[in-house]
Protein backbone atom coordinates (compact mmCIF):
# COMPACT_ATOMS: atom_id res chain seq x y z
CA UNK A 1 0.00 0.00 0.00
CA UNK A 2 1.48 3.35 -1.03
CA UNK A 3 2.96 5.29 1.88
CA UNK A 4 2.78 2.37 4.35
CA UNK A 5 5.69 0.34 5.65
CA UNK A 6 6.00 -2.84 7.73
CA UNK A 7 8.35 -2.06 10.58
CA UNK A 8 8.53 -5.50 12.24
CA UNK A 9 6.83 -4.29 15.42
CA UNK A 10 4.89 -6.68 17.68
CA UNK A 11 1.41 -5.71 16.41
CA UNK A 12 2.51 -6.31 12.85
CA UNK A 13 4.10 -9.65 13.75
CA UNK A 14 0.96 -10.75 15.61
CA UNK A 15 -1.27 -9.83 12.70
CA UNK A 16 1.04 -11.66 10.32
CA UNK A 17 0.93 -14.80 12.51
CA UNK A 18 -2.87 -14.73 12.74
CA UNK A 19 -3.16 -14.64 8.95
CA UNK A 20 -0.67 -17.47 8.57
CA UNK A 21 -2.53 -19.57 11.13
CA UNK A 22 -5.80 -19.15 9.25
CA UNK A 23 -4.30 -20.00 5.85
CA UNK A 24 -3.25 -23.59 5.07
CA UNK A 25 0.27 -23.80 3.68
CA UNK A 26 0.44 -23.40 -0.08
CA UNK A 27 -3.21 -22.44 -0.42
CA UNK A 28 -3.25 -18.74 0.44
CA UNK A 29 -2.87 -17.34 -3.06
CA UNK A 30 -5.13 -19.98 -4.61
CA UNK A 31 -7.96 -19.42 -2.15
CA UNK A 32 -7.91 -15.66 -2.69
CA UNK A 33 -8.74 -16.15 -6.38
CA UNK A 34 -12.43 -16.45 -7.22
CA UNK A 35 -13.35 -18.62 -10.17
CA UNK A 36 -16.72 -17.77 -11.71
CA UNK A 37 -18.77 -20.40 -13.51
CA UNK A 38 -21.63 -18.75 -15.42
CA UNK A 39 -24.28 -20.99 -16.97
CA UNK A 40 -25.33 -18.96 -19.99
CA UNK A 41 -27.21 -21.90 -21.47
CA UNK A 42 -28.45 -24.78 -19.31
CA UNK A 43 -30.85 -26.63 -21.58
CA UNK A 44 -30.88 -29.89 -23.47
CA UNK A 45 -30.93 -30.40 -27.24
CA UNK A 46 -34.62 -29.48 -27.44
CA UNK A 47 -34.40 -26.32 -25.31
CA UNK A 48 -36.99 -27.73 -22.91
CA UNK A 49 -38.33 -25.08 -20.57
CA UNK A 50 -37.24 -22.39 -23.04
CA UNK A 51 -33.62 -22.86 -22.02
CA UNK A 52 -30.68 -22.21 -24.34
CA UNK A 53 -28.32 -24.97 -25.43
CA UNK A 54 -25.17 -25.66 -23.44
CA UNK A 55 -22.80 -22.73 -22.87
CA UNK A 56 -20.83 -22.38 -19.62
CA UNK A 57 -18.45 -19.44 -19.18
CA UNK A 58 -15.50 -19.95 -16.83
CA UNK A 59 -13.62 -16.84 -15.75
CA UNK A 60 -10.88 -15.82 -13.35
CA UNK A 61 -8.07 -13.27 -13.63
CA UNK A 62 -6.52 -13.99 -17.04
CA UNK A 63 -9.06 -16.71 -17.84
CA UNK A 64 -12.07 -16.59 -20.20
CA UNK A 65 -13.14 -20.00 -21.43
CA UNK A 66 -16.49 -21.16 -22.80
CA UNK A 67 -17.41 -24.80 -22.21
CA UNK A 68 -19.55 -25.85 -25.16
CA UNK A 69 -21.38 -23.51 -27.50
CA UNK A 70 -24.68 -25.03 -28.59
CA UNK A 71 -26.75 -24.01 -31.58
CA UNK A 72 -29.04 -21.67 -29.61
CA UNK A 73 -26.32 -20.34 -27.31
CA UNK A 74 -25.47 -17.00 -28.94
CA UNK A 75 -28.56 -15.07 -27.73
CA UNK A 76 -27.94 -16.40 -24.20
CA UNK A 77 -24.27 -15.46 -24.42
CA UNK A 78 -25.12 -11.92 -25.53
CA UNK A 79 -27.75 -11.59 -22.82
CA UNK A 80 -25.21 -12.14 -20.06
CA UNK A 81 -21.72 -11.27 -21.33
CA UNK A 82 -19.85 -9.58 -24.16
CA UNK A 83 -18.91 -12.34 -26.65
CA UNK A 84 -15.68 -10.46 -27.36
CA UNK A 85 -14.42 -11.45 -23.91
CA UNK A 86 -14.39 -15.15 -24.84
CA UNK A 87 -10.84 -16.27 -25.61
CA UNK A 88 -11.49 -19.95 -26.26
CA UNK A 89 -14.18 -22.62 -26.54
CA UNK A 90 -13.77 -26.18 -25.23
CA UNK A 91 -16.18 -28.65 -26.84
CA UNK A 92 -17.25 -31.87 -25.13
CA UNK A 93 -18.68 -33.61 -28.19
CA UNK A 94 -19.96 -33.09 -31.69
CA UNK A 95 -23.70 -32.75 -31.30
CA UNK A 96 -25.35 -29.53 -32.46
CA UNK A 97 -26.52 -28.50 -29.01
CA UNK A 98 -22.90 -28.49 -27.84
CA UNK A 99 -20.89 -27.10 -30.77
CA UNK A 100 -23.46 -25.86 -33.30
CA UNK A 101 -23.31 -22.27 -32.05
CA UNK A 102 -19.63 -21.80 -32.87
CA UNK A 103 -20.44 -20.82 -36.46
CA UNK A 104 -22.83 -18.11 -35.26
CA UNK A 105 -20.32 -16.89 -32.66
CA UNK A 106 -17.56 -16.67 -35.27
CA UNK A 107 -19.56 -14.73 -37.84
CA UNK A 108 -21.01 -12.42 -35.16
CA UNK A 109 -17.52 -11.65 -33.89
CA UNK A 110 -16.29 -10.92 -37.40
CA UNK A 111 -18.98 -8.28 -37.93
CA UNK A 112 -18.43 -6.96 -34.40
CA UNK A 113 -14.85 -6.13 -35.41
CA UNK A 114 -13.01 -8.74 -33.38
CA UNK A 115 -9.24 -8.82 -33.94
CA UNK A 116 -7.94 -11.16 -31.24
CA UNK A 117 -7.64 -14.88 -31.83
CA UNK A 118 -10.42 -17.33 -30.96
CA UNK A 119 -9.32 -20.88 -30.17
CA UNK A 120 -11.72 -23.81 -30.37
CA UNK A 121 -10.62 -27.16 -28.92
CA UNK A 122 -12.36 -30.50 -28.79
CA UNK A 123 -12.59 -33.98 -30.29
CA UNK A 124 -10.58 -35.10 -33.35
CA UNK A 125 -13.27 -34.21 -35.90
CA UNK A 126 -14.06 -30.75 -34.50
CA UNK A 127 -12.36 -28.76 -37.26
CA UNK A 128 -13.96 -30.89 -39.99
CA UNK A 129 -17.42 -30.47 -38.45
CA UNK A 130 -16.92 -26.74 -37.99
CA UNK A 131 -16.00 -26.36 -41.66
CA UNK A 132 -19.02 -28.41 -42.70
CA UNK A 133 -21.31 -26.25 -40.55
CA UNK A 134 -19.83 -23.07 -42.03
CA UNK A 135 -20.51 -24.26 -45.57
CA UNK A 136 -24.01 -25.46 -44.72
CA UNK A 137 -25.02 -22.23 -43.02
CA UNK A 138 -23.05 -19.40 -44.67
CA UNK A 139 -21.30 -20.62 -47.85
CA UNK A 140 -21.30 -17.07 -49.24
CA UNK A 141 -19.28 -15.88 -46.25
CA UNK A 142 -16.91 -18.62 -45.16
CA UNK A 143 -14.31 -18.95 -47.88
CA UNK A 144 -15.04 -15.90 -50.04
CA UNK A 145 -14.59 -13.50 -47.09
CA UNK A 146 -11.35 -13.17 -45.15
CA UNK A 147 -12.18 -13.64 -41.46
CA UNK A 148 -11.26 -10.56 -39.46
CA UNK A 149 -9.47 -12.47 -36.70
CA UNK A 150 -7.42 -15.68 -36.34
CA UNK A 151 -9.52 -18.80 -35.72
CA UNK A 152 -7.58 -21.83 -34.56
CA UNK A 153 -8.62 -25.37 -33.61
CA UNK A 154 -6.85 -27.69 -31.18
CA UNK A 155 -7.27 -31.31 -30.15
CA UNK A 156 -8.23 -32.06 -26.55
CA UNK A 157 -6.98 -35.25 -24.96
CA UNK A 158 -5.73 -36.83 -21.76
CA UNK A 159 -2.79 -34.44 -21.43
CA UNK A 160 -3.79 -30.91 -20.35
CA UNK A 161 -3.30 -28.04 -22.79
CA UNK A 162 -3.37 -24.30 -22.23
CA UNK A 163 -6.71 -22.94 -23.38
CA UNK A 164 -8.30 -19.60 -22.65
CA UNK A 165 -5.93 -19.10 -19.72
CA UNK A 166 -6.87 -22.45 -18.14
CA UNK A 167 -5.45 -25.95 -18.42
CA UNK A 168 -7.92 -28.33 -20.03
CA UNK A 169 -7.91 -32.08 -20.54
CA UNK A 170 -10.53 -34.47 -21.90
CA UNK A 171 -11.40 -38.00 -20.87
CA UNK A 172 -13.61 -40.31 -22.95
CA UNK A 173 -17.16 -40.99 -21.77
CA UNK A 174 -20.02 -43.10 -23.16
CA UNK A 175 -22.67 -41.24 -25.14
CA UNK A 176 -23.04 -41.61 -28.91
CA UNK A 177 -19.89 -42.86 -30.63
CA UNK A 178 -20.09 -40.67 -33.74
CA UNK A 179 -20.21 -37.56 -31.54
CA UNK A 180 -16.75 -38.40 -30.10
CA UNK A 181 -17.87 -37.70 -26.51
CA UNK A 182 -15.53 -36.58 -23.75
CA UNK A 183 -15.81 -35.11 -20.29
CA UNK A 184 -13.67 -32.08 -19.49
CA UNK A 185 -11.33 -31.31 -16.60
CA UNK A 186 -10.53 -27.61 -16.31
CA UNK A 187 -7.79 -26.35 -13.99
CA UNK A 188 -8.17 -22.69 -13.06
CA UNK A 189 -6.28 -20.85 -10.31
CA UNK A 190 -5.67 -24.05 -8.36
CA UNK A 191 -9.32 -25.11 -8.65
CA UNK A 192 -10.59 -28.06 -10.68
CA UNK A 193 -13.86 -27.96 -12.60
CA UNK A 194 -15.11 -31.20 -14.13
CA UNK A 195 -17.84 -31.31 -16.76
CA UNK A 196 -19.64 -34.43 -17.94
CA UNK A 197 -20.81 -33.16 -21.30
CA UNK A 198 -23.41 -35.74 -22.35
CA UNK A 199 -22.76 -39.18 -20.91
CA UNK A 200 -24.39 -42.25 -19.49
CA UNK A 201 -23.22 -43.69 -16.18
CA UNK A 202 -19.91 -45.54 -16.39
CA UNK A 203 -16.77 -45.62 -14.29
CA UNK A 204 -15.24 -43.43 -17.00
CA UNK A 205 -17.68 -40.68 -16.04
CA UNK A 206 -16.70 -41.07 -12.40
CA UNK A 207 -13.06 -40.63 -13.43
CA UNK A 208 -13.90 -37.26 -15.00
CA UNK A 209 -15.19 -36.01 -11.64
CA UNK A 210 -12.33 -37.26 -9.48
CA UNK A 211 -10.91 -34.58 -7.19
CA UNK A 212 -13.03 -31.77 -8.63
CA UNK A 213 -13.97 -28.70 -6.62
CA UNK A 214 -17.06 -28.52 -8.85
CA UNK A 215 -18.53 -31.31 -10.97
CA UNK A 216 -21.01 -30.10 -13.58
CA UNK A 217 -23.15 -33.10 -14.48
CA UNK A 218 -25.90 -33.44 -17.03
CA UNK A 219 -29.35 -34.63 -15.97
CA UNK A 220 -31.38 -34.91 -19.14
CA UNK A 221 -33.84 -37.25 -17.43
CA UNK A 222 -35.18 -37.69 -13.93
CA UNK A 223 -35.37 -41.48 -13.73
CA UNK A 224 -35.36 -42.79 -17.31
CA UNK A 225 -32.78 -45.46 -18.10
CA UNK A 226 -31.34 -44.00 -21.29
CA UNK A 227 -28.39 -45.50 -23.22
CA UNK A 228 -26.84 -42.09 -23.92
CA UNK A 229 -27.62 -39.93 -20.87
CA UNK A 230 -27.29 -40.24 -17.11
CA UNK A 231 -30.48 -39.51 -15.16
CA UNK A 232 -30.86 -37.68 -11.87
CA UNK A 233 -31.70 -40.95 -10.11
CA UNK A 234 -28.50 -42.51 -11.45
CA UNK A 235 -26.47 -39.52 -10.31
CA UNK A 236 -27.86 -40.00 -6.80
CA UNK A 237 -27.28 -43.77 -6.92
CA UNK A 238 -23.61 -43.25 -7.78
CA UNK A 239 -23.13 -40.03 -5.84
CA UNK A 240 -20.38 -41.46 -3.61
CA UNK A 241 -18.45 -42.54 -6.70
CA UNK A 242 -18.31 -38.98 -7.99
CA UNK A 243 -15.32 -37.82 -5.97
CA UNK A 244 -16.14 -34.13 -6.15
CA UNK A 245 -16.64 -31.54 -3.43
CA UNK A 246 -19.71 -30.12 -5.12
CA UNK A 247 -22.10 -31.37 -7.80
CA UNK A 248 -24.37 -29.15 -9.88
CA UNK A 249 -26.84 -30.38 -12.49
CA UNK A 250 -27.32 -28.90 -15.95
CA UNK A 251 -28.60 -29.93 -19.42
CA UNK A 252 -32.02 -30.40 -17.86
CA UNK A 253 -34.74 -31.97 -20.01
CA UNK A 254 -38.52 -31.84 -19.64
CA UNK A 255 -38.64 -34.90 -17.39
CA UNK A 256 -36.13 -33.42 -14.95
CA UNK A 257 -37.74 -29.97 -15.08
CA UNK A 258 -41.04 -31.55 -14.03
CA UNK A 259 -39.34 -32.81 -10.85
CA UNK A 260 -37.31 -29.76 -9.78
CA UNK A 261 -38.87 -29.83 -6.31
CA UNK A 262 -37.61 -33.40 -5.86
CA UNK A 263 -33.97 -32.65 -6.65
CA UNK A 264 -31.56 -32.85 -3.73
CA UNK A 265 -28.65 -31.45 -5.73
CA UNK A 266 -27.98 -27.94 -6.95
CA UNK A 267 -29.32 -27.33 -10.43
CA UNK A 268 -28.96 -24.55 -12.93
CA UNK A 269 -31.03 -22.29 -15.09
CA UNK A 270 -29.91 -19.87 -17.79
CA UNK A 271 -27.94 -17.19 -15.97
CA UNK A 272 -26.96 -19.21 -12.88
CA UNK A 273 -23.63 -17.96 -11.52
CA UNK A 274 -21.48 -20.09 -9.22
CA UNK A 275 -18.28 -18.94 -7.55
CA UNK A 276 -15.64 -21.32 -6.26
Amino acid sequence: MHGARWDGSAPHRARRRSIAERTPAGRGQRDRVTVRVHFLGSGNAFSDGGRANAAIHVTAPGVSLLLDCGGSALPAIKKHIDPATIDAVAVTHLHGDHFGGITFLVIEQHFAGRKKELVCAGPPSLEQRMRAAEQALYPDFFGPVQLGFPLRTLLLGHEPIELGGARVSALPVRHVRLAEPHGLRVEVAGKLIAYSGDARWTEELAAVSKGADLFICEASYFDRDDPAHISYKQVMKHRSEFEAKRIVLTHLGAETLAHLSDLELEHTTDGTLIEI
